[in-house]
C-alpha cells in the first residue's frame, strides 16, 4: 500500500475518532435483525414458505439416505441414490414451488422407493451377513437362483435360526416355465403343489 497523503486508508485512519469498541455504533445489531426476520416470517404467505424451505427439505432426506451405510455396498442403491441426488440438484421452479407439481410428486415417490429398498436390504442383510449380491437380488428382483456353494450355506444357516429345516416337510411345490418364443422376452409359469396324500394342487 502507497505511504502518503495520497493514501486513502491512511487518511481516514487519521481522520479516525478515537473511541473505545464497547462504546462504538453495532455494525450488526442482532437484536434489530431478528425482529426484521419475525416480522417477515408473520407476514410471509404459506405458499411462500413452502416454497422457501421445499429444496432444503428434499437435500435433508437426500442426506439420510446418504448416510446409510448399505447405499454404499449396494451398485443398484447407490445409482438410485445418484439418480435421486442430480434429479434435486437440476429441478426447475423452485422459486414457484407448487405443492400439487407432479415433478415433487415424482421426486418424494423416489425417496420412499429408496427408504423402503434400503430397509429392505438392512433387514436380508440382518439375516443374510456378508451377502450383498444375494441381498440386491432378493431386493431388485423378488428371487433369485442360488447356484453358489457359500451363499447356500448362508442361506441354510439363516433357515435353521428358524428350526425350517427341523420341521417334515408336508409336500413338494414344482414350477413350470415356458418360454414364449414369437420374439418377447415374456414367460408362463405354472406352480404345482403335491402333498404327502397324493393330491395335487395346480
Amino acid at each position: 500500500m502507497a505511504a502518503g497523503e495520497s493514501n486513502l486508508w491512511q487518511q481516514l485512519w487519521a481522520e479516525a475518532r478515537r473511541v473505545p469498541a464497547a462504546r462504538q455504533r453495532l455494525l450488526f445489531d442482532h437484536n434489530v435483525e431478528a425482529e426484521k426476520a419475525l416480522h417477515y416470517l408473520e407476514g410471509i404467505s404459506p405458499h411462500s414458505l413452502f416454497a422457501s424451505i421445499l429444496p432444503t427439505v428434499f437435500l435433508i432426506a437426500y442426506e439420510r439416505l446418504y448416510r446409510q451405510p448399505i447405499i454404499h455396498k449396494l451398485p443398484t442403491l447407490r445409482k438410485c441414490l445418484y439418480n435421486l441426488g442430480t434429479r434435486i440438484v437440476v429441478a426447475d421452479g423452485w422459486s414457484s414451488a407448487d405443492p400439487d407439481s407432479p415433478m415433487y410428486a415424482s421426486l418424494m415417490d423416489d425417496i420412499e422407493h429408496l427408504e423402503v429398498q434400503t430397509s429392505r436390504c438392512v433387514s436380508l442383510l440382518g439375516k443374510f451377513p456378508g451377502q450383498t449380491a444375494l441381498v440386491e437380488a432378493l431386493v431388485m428382483h423378488g428371487q433369485t437362483v442360488v447356484d453358489d456353494r457359500p451363499i447356500q450355506k448362508a442361506v441354510l444357516k439363516a433357515l435353521a435360526k428358524f428350526n425350517i429345516l427341523a420341521s417334515v416337510p408336508v409336500g413338494r411345490e414344482y414350477v413350470f416355465t415356458a418360454r414364449v418364443t414369437s420374439g418377447s422376452d415374456a414367460s408362463h409359469q405354472m406352480y404345482v403343489e403335491v402333498d404327502d396324500n397324493k393330491a395335487v394342487r395346480v
